[in-house]
């Protein structure tokens, strides 16, 4: 069998938030011709920092996350702002505000559909090196974070034992070291 695209039907607006917006979008199967419906998160796109230090430490942050109800260890990232165009320098900015650290270099390592299930955005995965302390956290209100400095060689045995445990962090770590091995 051959996969194909549904035919879009209607979209209707269901709730309007500050960071997103949640949507019915009437679809039809090419298999069955079912008219069917989907509620679907419209947000901007997101991008997130494996960000290094010259002494080949990982700069990661520590956050109270309200969907698990509970402290978080990732990889510092958020939200490109609607005037940004530029995904890098949203990375970078993300990288200040929250650790306080400036990179030498960004490099692109991939890009991501967070959940295409039900998110329309998509996610940039970037490598800050050279990263050096500049200043202090400029955080959101909404933001708590500790910034944890760890030696890349303990990085893997935070993700066997469950510390890093946010899926798009991982699939940010999966890039990095994809491209280690090339």
């Amino acid at each position: 069998m051959t996969i194909r695209n549904w035919e879009r039907l209607g979209d209707e607006v269901l709730a309007r938030y500050k960071v997103f917006e949640v949507r019915k979008s009437r679809r039809r199967s090419p298999r069955t011709g079912a008219d069917i419906g989907f509620f679907l998160i419209d947000t901007k796109d997101w991008v997130n920092v494996v960000a290094l230090t010259p002494q080949q430490e990982i700069v990661l942050v520590r956050q109270f996350r309200h969907g698990s109800e509970k402290v978080s260890l990732e990889i510092p990232g958020g939200i490109v702002d609607a005037h940004e165009t530029d995904p890098a320098a949203a990375a970078a900015r993300e990288l200040r505000e929250e650790t306080g650290y400036a990179a030498e270099r960004m490099e692109l390592l991939g890009v991501m559909n967070p959940n295409p299930a039900m998110f329309s955005n998509r996610c940039s995965a970037w490598l800050a090196t050279g990263c050096r302390r500049v200043g202090d956290l400029q955080l959101d209100p909404g933001e708590d974070l500790e910034v944890v400095i760890v030696p890349v060689a303990e990085l893997d045995g935070l993700i066997r034992r469950g510390e890093i445990d946010h899926a798009i962090v991982l699939a940010a770590i999966a890039f990095w070291r994809a491209r280690q091995a090339t």
